[in-house]
Order: structure tokens, then C-alpha cells, then sequence
């Protein structure tokens, strides 16, 4: 490995320790979620950008969750990058088509049109989902991805807000 790549990798693993630590013993039923700020991929598809393109949350049952907007696709779906990071459960027998979908703020939820895993291993799984697009996405000021049934925690939920 380079040394950017070791630098980078020591970064990532201190951030999710932290994490972690802070997670602490939260057996909570349901974990909400922060928005933590980042450049916005860009995409010359979008209908709109998120105020924040990347949320995570807190780590409940020892697995964080982060979703980064990856916004509309020239086939018109939805995409989100999503990222599974544990060093206590394995994460390779969960089925993210069945247990993700996306929330318009009227509650109507929509499932998963597909899932690519770029990275899949027990400890750490990343990937692109896509959803179909949301009848009115476009006047939306939040849209929410919805994780369900994750290392014993029944429901998380990442959201995205919009300025109109």
C-alpha cells in the first residue's frame, strides 16, 4: 500500500472506532440519524441537491449506516451509495433489496429497482442502490432511506433534506 492509502485507511478506521465508542451500548428499537457535511457528488442529472449529500448514523447495534445522494440517473432512478461498516456483525447475509426503501415525505416508500455491491464482506459493504423515481420527487423537501431489520435494530432512517 501507498503511503496515502495507509493514511487514509488509519483515517477511516479511527473515525469509525469513534464512532463506535460513542454508539456505546445503544439497544435502542430505532436509531435516527445525523447529517454530517460533505462535498456533493455531482451529477448532471439532478433535479435537486440535498443541503447535505452524505448522513450517517449512530451505530446502533454496532453497525453504521452512511448514505451518500448520488441523485437522478440518465434511466431517471434514484441513486445512493450505500456503506455498511461493523466490526462485530456480518453484514454478508443482509438483504439489502428486501430491507431498504426511499420515503417521500408524504410517507409513501418505494423498494429497491436494484442493488450493485462494490465491496462485500462481513465487516464492510458498500454499493449503489437504486430506486424508481418518486412521483414527486421533484417538489420534495425531504426524501428518506428507510434500513430495516439491521443487527437487531427494526428501523433506521437517513434523511436528506432539500431547499425549494
Amino acid at each position: 500500500m501507498r503511503l496515502p492509502q495507509v493514511a487514509l485507511y488509519f483515517a477511516t478506521t479511527v473515525i469509525l472506532l469513534l464512532a463506535a465508542c460513542q454508539a456505546g451500548a445503544d439497544t435502542a428499537s430505532e436509531a435516527r440519524l445525523t447529517a454530517i457535511p460533505t462535498q456533493s457528488p455531482s451529477s448532471t442529472n439532478d433535479v435537486a441537491r440535498p443541503i447535505k449529500s452524505t448522513v450517517r448514523d449512530s451505530g446502533a447495534g454496532g453497525v453504521t449506516v452512511e448514505a451518500t445522494w448520488l441523485g437522478r440517473q440518465a434511466d431517471g432512478t434514484i441513486a445512493i451509495k450505500l456503506t455498511l461498516d461493523t466490526h462485530s456483525v456480518d453484514l454478508t447475509s443482509f438483504d439489502v433489496a428486501t430491507n431498504v426503501t426511499l420515503r417521500d415525505e408524504r410517507g409513501t416508500e418505494v423498494a429497491v429497482s436494484s442493488w450493485q455491491d462494490e465491496r462485500r464482506d462481513s465487516h464492510h459493504r458498500s454499493g449503489v442502490v437504486r430506486f424508481p423515481a418518486l412521483s414527486s420527487d421533484t417538489n420534495q423537501e425531504r426524501v428518506t432511506l428507510v434500513v430495516r431489520n439491521l443487527a437487531g435494530v427494526a428501523e433506521r432512517t437517513l434523511s436528506f433534506e432539500f431547499q425549494r
